[in-house]
């Protein structure tokens, strides 16, 4: 059976889907897997055993169509569900199987502060997009699978921002993950340098281009046993710092969801959305931090480029301390087990 699986992004979302991709891999005999996703999140997916061919949309949705048609598909596994992929998914011959969102269900939380989410996690809403075709879920995690230039003693050897990437590793460390594609799951640079002053081990920051700036345009100032890399490594070196981290720090981002790929200790912070949405770390150890007697959250489905009542108090009010302490006993517990 020849099928089509369709995820344009994030990123965080693409690797949410890589246990339906093992699920049809090893369960359906003789299946050929091809994935379609956006050019950005290729590498993601290169190394990914269960996947035969990765299929780069461009935005050309003519051009897109005119090559899957050649392809003859059998199935077309639709897990984005948007208008774009059903564009897509309705030009081609094959049976359709299509994630069903809650973004209404979404939309009725935010309104009422009342829960009528589902309870489930996304990769769960996945799977059941599938279990026509027999699929069942195999109680595994995520994956991400990062290149033989990415594996750990070869990684080791990399010069990354002009610093040895084993004078990074050479000692147990704790990603924090600085921030997301929306300003409002940010966790703010004042708080960030607060956390950071409260971790009693090194720590490596990770982010974008954007996140460097912020912490620049502030004027942040870190104690030595900080790392600034936000901006400064690519996607997979990116990962591979999350790989080897002893314990990750993220707010809602596609940093969370590394982690959970790579099953490393987890500490999620949730400013304007909430982990009942369904986006929860998944099947790795963690924990999730809220500010939960707000009554405005959550207040956006995705984040939203500014807090709508102007106070971020889901960020600010968060207890970074019992966040730093937290560090502290995973690390202890990591430790003595491995004393065992």
């Amino acid at each position: 059976m020849k099928i089509l699986i369709i995820r344009f992004s994030s990123l965080g979302d693409i690797i949410l889907t890589t246990p339906v991709v093992r699920c049809l891999k090893r369960q359906l005999e003789g299946a050929e897997i091809h994935y379609l996703t956006k050019v950005g999140n290729l590498e993601l997916l290169y190394n990914t055993p269960n996947i035969d061919k990765v299929l780069a949309y461009d935005g050309n949705l003519r051009e897109t169509v005119k090559k899957l048609r050649n392809e003859n598909y059998d199935a077309i596994v639709d897990l984005h569900n948007s208008r774009r992929s059903c564009l897509i998914r309705m030009q081609l011959k094959g049976k359709k199987y299509v994630y069903r969102k809650e973004n209404l269900h979404k939309w009725l939380t935010i309104v009422t502060k009342h829960d009528f989410m589902s309870g489930k996690n996304v990769v769960e809403r996945y799977l059941a997009a599938v279990k026509p075709l027999g699929i069942e879920d195999d109680g595994g995690g995520l994956e991400l699978m990062l290149p033989e230039s990415m594996a750990p003693e070869v990684f080791k050897k990399l010069i990354v921002a002009g610093k040895k990437v084993e004078d990074i590793v050479n000692q147990p460390y704790v990603v924090v993950a600085c921030g997301s594609q929306h300003e409002t799951k940010n966790i703010p640079v004042d708080k960030l340098m607060v956390l950071c002053s409260m971790i009693k081990m090194r720590v490596v920051l990770l982010g974008d281009k954007k996140d460097r700036k912020r912490i620049r345009d502030w004027g942040a100032s870190f104690s030595a046993n900080v790392i600034n890399l936000c901006g400064k490594t690519s996607l997979l070196e990116s990962a591979a710092f999350v790989r080897a981290a002893a314990v990750v720090i993220s707010p809602d981002s596609a940093m969370m969801h590394f982690a959970a790929a790579f099953h490393r200790p987890l500490i999620a912070i949730w400013g304007a959305t909430t982990p009942r949405f369904g986006f929860a770390a998944f099947r790795t150890p963690h924990a999730d931090c809220e500010v939960t007697d707000l009554w405005c959250r959550p207040c956006s489905r995705m984040g939203s480029k500014r807090c709508p009542l102007g106070h971020f108090r889901c960020m600010h009010e968060q207890s970074w301390q019992r966040i730093a302490e937290s560090v502290t006993k995973i690390t202890q517990s990591s430790n003595n087990q491995a004393a065992q």
